[in-house]
């Protein structure tokens, strides 16, 4: 068994959800969005008082989850005119911003921390 599959094990708390990843396209006229959404699964789960130590100063609050998933979650990437931001994930009616990733995918699977923001309901 790999962690990959333990990841994806039902009894291990296998979940779905969706990732919005947000691309903005900066021009003399503005900037545009577009927004991709895309299904995934992974195991979901409170974060930890450890965890919450890892976070940014500002982004400690109570109420952010533990991802662990084989889909490639973001930060956000700047290309000049095109950058995206921060991947949100949409699960348990709750929208959720990543705060912190650990890429893992020469093991198959990433980490991810992501805070619930509260001003947006899916």
């Amino acid at each position: 068994m790999t962690i990959t599959d333990a990841i994806l094990d039902p009894e291990m708390g296998l979940t779905a959800f969706t990732v919005d990843r947000i691309t903005y396209t900066r021009s003399p006229e503005g900037t545009s969005e577009r927004k991709e959404t895309f299904s995934a699964l992974g195991a979901i789960h409170p974060g930890t008082p450890e965890m919450l130590r890892l976070l940014p100063e500002e982004e400690r609050r109570e109420e952010f989850i533990a991802v662990y998933t084989d889909f490639p979650l973001s930060l956000g990437k700047d290309a000049g005119k095109r950058f995206t931001g921060p991947d949100r994930i949409r699960w348990a009616e709750q929208a959720w911003r990543v705060v912190r990733v650990r890429d893992w995918s020469a093991f198959g699977y990433c980490q991810a921390l992501a805070v619930l923001l509260q001003e947006e309901t899916p």
